[in-house]
């Protein structure tokens, strides 16, 4: 079936971004311009957001984060929320869309993370954010198997390395994760869509994924660090891994992230469930509200959560 019309609005949003995104590597201006991937998505109805500043349990500054509420949903299960963007843009801004309508589909609320970025803040600021969101919330009371890792692109990746770092720290590991057009190679060198899917992606070229992957891991970090690239996860590790679902999108470069991410998960024993969504742009959800594919995807998700961790 071909995408619907709502769904070309995104490719048609990611074609303008590549216009304009500043050619001096203005940081500021490119995040700017990226979060207005918030205006692809609609304003779910009967949630409320309230800002909140995380402390670690000694008291030190972690950074800025968002509770999204959904009117009646479980105030027992969460969502931890980390946003895509390669680790160099995104915000509470470009996703509190999609995380509003993901929120009330789970019924859950929600953890935003506004996590460092690069290239001020290179690996491991991003994931020494998102362990510490998630030590809060065991802090709150939040029992570990209510929490569920989620995100989107780079997010997706924190997605699993997230509960892979927090059960090396000894925590219990979340109930679930999602990841939706997750990023988990950034060696790539095995990936075919990397190379298939030139042409039709309209967000992502490999060059510059690779300049993304260079500025995460700047300092001397490895692309094929298990907690950089979960791809590269051992099955021993792989197997303590909460159920994942994983979204792709058919004219993402980066697909085969998603789909060897999955079946890695599965050869391990991990529960798993694969979602390819045929000629959709890379995290087809942002059109949340807007467009048929995304609402159906979204709606999936949710049904799974509930499902998994009882929310």
């Amino acid at each position: 079936m071909a995408p619907s019309k709502q769904s070309e609005a995104l490719k048609n949003l990611f074609e303008v971004f590549s216009k304009q995104m500043p050619e001096d590597d203005n940081a500021f201006l490119a995040r700017v311009v990226y979060d207005q991937l918030t205006t692809v998505a609609s304003e779910a109805t009967e949630v409320t957001y309230e800002d909140v500043i995380l402390l670690s349990e000694a008291g030190n500054y972690r950074g800025p984060a968002k509770w999204v509420k959904p009117l009646h949903a479980s105030m027992d299960h969460v969502l931890l929320f980390m946003h895509g963007g390669g680790y160099n843009f995104g915000s509470l801004t470009s996703h509190r869309l999609l995380c509003a309508h993901l929120a009330k589909a789970c019924n859950c609320v929600a953890l935003m993370v506004d996590y460092r970025l690069t290239p001020e803040f290179p690996y491991p600021a991003a994931l020494e954010d998102c362990v510490a969101a998630y030590k809060w919330l065991l802090d709150q009371g939040f029992k570990a198997d209510n929490i569920v890792t989620i995100g989107d692109s780079c997010g997706g990746g924190l997605a699993t390395t997230v509960p892979l770092k927090a059960v090396r720290d000894g925590l219990p590991r979340p109930g679930a994760a999602v990841a939706m057009s997750p990023w988990t190679d950034m060696v790539g060198q095995d990936s075919q869509s990397l190379k298939a899917n030139v042409g039709y992606d309209a967000l992502s070229t490999s060059e510059g994924i690779g300049m993304l992957a260079k500025r995460y891991c700047h300092g001397g970090a490895k692309f094929d660090d298990p907690l950089i690239s979960p791809i590269y996860i051992g099955e021993s590790e792989l197997k303590k891994l909460p159920p994942h679902w994983i979204s792709c999108a058919g004219y993402d470069l980066l697909l085969n992230d998603g789909t060897r991410m999955a079946e890695k998960l599965e050869k391990a024993g991990v529960e798993v469930v694969l979602k390819v969504h045929k000629g959709q742009q890379h995290v087809m959800e942002f059109m949340a509200g807007t467009a048929p594919e995304s609402n159906q995807s979204i709606k999936d998700i949710g049904q799974w959560v509930r499902k998994t961790i009882g929310s």
